[in-house]
């Protein structure tokens, strides 16, 4: 068993000075504009000897010269105003080693009062790998668990590797996920998929583990997940996209994705506690403020502000009306075709960590079904469009009517919803999502502008 040491302190100041010039490179990094770095946290191993440092070592220990390369976990807080909640924890694995011994992932060399270190990103190095797989009690030999592995390509908030040697249920092999941004508590990327994994349903990646460790104050962190691996699996956007190209049509596929998201919201509100009842002037607030906030940062939307404001007083009238008090769940809350994917004829849907721009209690707490509904809908639209379709707004409009007809055919709406509320809801939600779309065009893809903007045009029509 694999022996975790949690120590309050960083990095050694010359490593900390490697990484300031490195970390800023990263696609992972949630730092932006002006960011203050503070040393937090440092996890190290005692992997019997191989691939860990020596458990209760400390990370000055940890960076002398050794001929095993060993794992050494450095949690750092970022505070400043761009990033969610104006703060956020960034977890960077280094695999450090002497200067013979440089590996993957290799960033640079310093120098040490003991000698010269190599040090690597552990999201690309094998030793980073299986010193995780170990302290979440995978056993095998290493070679074995290691062959094949490769790094996601594309990942942007966090390192996914794919481990074909690891062993699983069904003998795929397992998805390793290095978190890069860590939250306070119980990672929802851990609690949802488990509870659906022990609830028997299919419709995610097999839960098999995770890595957790004690912040502070009894509050857990989750640093690393183990999930089953999804075989001949294909990105659900990536997918859309290449029939868009051939113009094919998506409907069948997005029919089995509209009845796999009316599931994983029946099997969500089974496994998950209740949320409370939906306020409706809190719920409708948080949309006008987004709303104005869009309209001043993008010129194009000011003409259609009264639109807006018609559409948000009527979503507020009809819920503030009705019989009963709606009922919010737990839900994906950052759904879109690039969280999902279809292997062997199967669509799974992953990733339950909500949307990275914003704050973690915001981004988990429970809401509408429909919020996800709305996300999927918006994906469609980009597939469309991306994928170059022929004729893009009748691609779209196709896919969206399969997928609501297949989530209708098997969703139930939450009680004090009916249908005609839902339906305005669900504009409300896609406008919101259009109207984020809008200001993130105008401000990098000004040519994308027009995608956003019908939608708007659609939502308020």
């Amino acid at each position: 068993m694999v022996d975790v040491s949690v120590q309050a302190t960083g990095p050694d100041p010359s490593v900390g000075d490697l990484l300031a010039t490195w970390l800023p490179t990263q696609r992972w990094y949630p730092g932006t504009g002006d960011v203050e770095v503070e040393p937090w946290l440092a996890v190290t191993f005692d992997d019997g000897g191989a691939h860990g440092a020596s458990s209760g070592a400390s990370p000055a220990d940890a960076l002398a010269p050794t001929s095993e390369p060993h794992l050494v976990l450095f949690l750092v807080r970022l505070t400043g105003p761009a990033l969610p909640g104006g703060q956020v924890v960034a977890q960077v694995p280094l695999v450090l080693a002497d200067a013979e011994h440089v590996s993957l992932g290799h960033i640079g060399t310093v120098a040490t009062p003991a000698g010269d270190v190599a040090v690597h990103d552990g999201g690309a190095n094998p030793t980073a790998w299986l010193t995780l797989l170990h302290a979440m009690g995978v056993t095998g030999d290493d070679d074995t668990l290691t062959e094949r592995a490769r790094v996601l390509a594309g990942e942007q908030s966090n390192t996914s590797v794919l481990l074909p040697g690891v062993p699983s249920p069904a003998g795929t092999g397992a998805m390793l996920k290095i978190l890069r941004t860590v939250a306070d508590g119980p990672h929802p990327d851990v609690v949802v998929p488990q509870a659906l994994t022990a609830d028997g349903w299919e419709g995610v990646p097999r839960f098999l583990g995770a890595l957790e460790i004690d912040g502070g104050d009894t509050v857990p962190l989750h640093l690393a997940i183990l999930s089953e691996l999804v075989p001949h699996a294909e990105d659900g956007f990536e997918l859309a996209c290449d029939l868009a190209s051939r113009d094919g049509s998506f409907a069948v596929h997005a029919g089995a994705l509209g009845r796999l998201v009316a599931a994983l919201h029946e099997r969500m509100a089974r496994v998950l506690p209740p949320g409370p009842s939906l306020d409706a002037h809190a719920f409708v607030t948080g949309l006008r403020g987004r709303a104005d906030r869009a309209v001043r940062e993008a010129g194009e939307l000011a003409e259609r502000s009264a639109e807006i404001t018609t559409l948000l007083d009527a979503v507020e009238s009809r819920l503030s009306a009705a019989p009963v008090p709606v009922a919010t769940q737990h839900v994906h809350g950052d759904l879109h075709l690039g969280q999902t994917l279809f292997g062997d004829d199967v669509w799974k849907v992953l990733d339950f960590e909500g949307e990275p721009q914003r704050p973690v209690a915001e981004r988990t707490a429970p809401d509408l079904p429909l919020r996800d509904v709305a996300g999927m809908l918006r994906s469609f639209d980009y597939a469309a469009a991306v994928g170059g379709a022929s004729d893009p707004a009748a691609w779209q409009a196709d896919a969206v009517d399969a997928f609501l007809a297949g989530y209708a055919d098997a969703a139930t709406l939450p009680p004090g919803l009916d249908e005609e509320t839902a339906q305005v809801v669900l504009r409300a939600l896609v406008l919101d999502k259009a109207l984020y779309e809008v200001v993130y065009e105008s401000r990098h893809r000004p040519r994308w502008l027009p995608i956003p903007l019908a939608a708007v045009d659609r939502a308020l029509g």
